[in-house]
């Protein structure tokens, strides 16, 4: 396979699925740097400022690789304090087969060893010392210095050294933003048995390639003046270290996203004309209300995660403004935008009186179809003003398949528009309260010890619920005492044998009837 000029084997020859990449200059060289210590079998780390593809390139070249292998990139986030050692090599847990015993169970690492895959530790540089020390061993067995084509190894105590499997590698990244384009050297505990791909954010030119492959229908100077908006507001958010994560590629992209449902289709493409200069998106978007609601759409995006700081209240003022000076909003009507418009929301049904789909705006959701499995019992909500502005935010990200954060405090509403909308759509809605006490296997799901006493005394209530309306209550009381003795004393295999035994004397008294009643 050649990966950007380095050929690789890869397992199969059916064609690779389908990627995100595009091919910009950049792209191609941290691909073609990124391959060649791959072939090496070095661990590799990424180095770029956050939202730069480091993730994008390594699951591009594992698809290329490995067409047929899902999942075969799995993301361990160091950053996570809660991180376990043992969650990595392993632990003895409780067996499922024989209670009271303990049996081993492999950690997530020591399964993708076995198993060939590609393991990505996040924000290496964040992890705590205790985790990178038990894993610094696997790192040195595959470092340079070590022969060509070397499998790595682990020693696990109390279980002997695990070899890896041919097609294992280690992928490890860090996000360090840097205003002169350079990074400083690594120095996480074991950071020397790594070799560093270094590659900096795409470039003013690189980032139009990218839009224009994305989104043809804002290709030209559609493109160019939503990339000049998206440059001053990082800009912006360079100046606010203290907001945390920065503004980057993926902003762009879930912008552009909002905007494209505002042109037309690709194959008609917009008539604006090519110009020298800065365009603004305020001589593309001529329409007063078309402006607004990319202002509204650039709040989602850039500066609408909340206010709760100083900071971060000055940022917003600040952002508001960059956004109000490409579109030609004045301070006024950017606070009445904010603050004052209400969304059109419309609810859509059928000649029966069902919902079929709500629209808020441009955005039109469908309800599910059929008939409800379950009733559902909708509790009053009073569509005030700013419920249907949070209702329409939510279906904006939600059409375009965003996950959504909601901050506010206790009885704000939060939970309540959610379940309403949900109702609206007949979709089913699930709410879990998550806790310090929250389990994986709460989410994911696991085996539990049970009572058998529980399903047990189900099944007794329906079996003898079936025997009053098939068989004789009166002339089969003994019977009936030898059944309810077994369960309250769990001999589950009596029971079994007497509910078997009772399934047989009614299909026989059944097919009796049956006999003597053809008609």
């Amino acid at each position: 396979m050649n990966a950007s000029g380095i050929f690789l084997l890869r397992d199969y020859l059916s064609p690779s699925p389908p990627s995100g990449l595009v091919q910009t200059d950049g792209a191609k060289a941290a691909l073609r740097e990124l391959a060649l210590l791959y072939s090496l079998h070095h661990p590799i780390l990424l180095t770029s400022p956050p939202s730069s593809g480091k993730s994008l390139l390594i699951h591009h070249l594992s698809n290329l690789l490995h067409p047929r292998s899902e999942n075969h990139v799995v993301t361990v986030h160091l950053a996570d304090t809660s991180l376990d050692p043992r969650s990595l090599l392993g632990s003895h847990v409780s067996s499922v087969t024989k209670p009271g015993t303990f049996e081993w169970k492999e950690g997530v690492l020591i399964k993708a060893m076995k198993q060939g895959k590609w393991v990505v530790f996040k924000d290496i540089d964040r992890g705590s010392n205790d985790v990178l020390g038990v894993i610094k061993p696997l790192f040195e067995s595959l470092g340079p210095g070590n022969w060509i084509g070397g499998r790595g190894t682990l020693t696990v105590p109390g279980h002997g050294v695990v070899t890896a499997h041919g097609s294992f590698a280690i992928f490890a990244t860090r996000s360090i933003s840097s205003k002169d384009g350079k990074h400083p050297k690594p120095v996480f505990f074991g950071s020397h048995k790594f070799a560093e791909v270094v590659f900096s954010s795409p470039s003013q030119t690189e980032v139009e390639q990218i839009m224009n492959h994305k989104f043809p229908q804002l290709s030209g100077q559609t493109s160019r003046a939503i990339t000049k908006l998206w440059e001053d507001m990082c800009a912006l958010a360079n100046d606010f270290p203290s907001l945390g994560r920065g503004i980057g590629i993926r902003e762009l992209e879930r912008f552009s996203a909002r905007i494209s449902r505002l042109t037309p289709a690709p194959a008609d493409g917009m008539e604006v004309d090519d110009v020298e200069g800065v365009v603004f998106l305020s001589s593309i978007f001529t329409h007063i209300n078309l402006r607004e609601e990319i202002f509204l759409y650039a709040r989602d995006v850039f500066f609408g995660a909340g206010t709760l700081t100083t900071s971060a209240r000055q940022f917003a003022e600040k952002a508001a403004n960059v956004v109000g000076h490409h579109l030609d909003l004045s301070v006024e009507r950017q606070a009445a935008t904010l603050h004052s418009r209400v969304p059109e929301f419309d609810v859509e049904r059928d000649v029966n009186g069902r919902n079929t789909a709500i629209r808020i705006d441009r955005t039109r959701l469908v309800a599910n179809s059929g008939t409800e499995i379950f009733q559902v019992h909708a509790r009053p909500f009073a569509m005030h003003k700013p419920a249907i502005r949070l209702m329409g935010r939510l279906a904006a990200s939600i059409q375009l398949g965003e996950p959504i954060l909601l901050t506010g405090e206790t009885g704000t509403g939060k939970t309540s528009v959610v379940t309403n909308l949900a109702a609206i759509l007949r979709k089913p809605l699930i709410s879990l309260n998550l806790s310090q006490q929250t389990e994986s296997s709460d989410i994911l799901g696991g085996f539990k010890p049970i009572d058998a006493r529980a399903p047990g005394m189900k099944l007794y209530q329906t079996f003898m619920r079936l025997f009053g309306a098939t068989l004789s209550n009166k002339k089969n009381p003994r019977f009936q005492e030898s059944v309810r003795k077994a369960v309250l004393e769990a001999r589950w295999k009596r029971a079994v044998v007497l509910w078997t035994e009772a399934i047989k004397i009614a299909k026989e008294k059944l097919r009796a009837k049956a006999t003597d009643d053809p008609q």
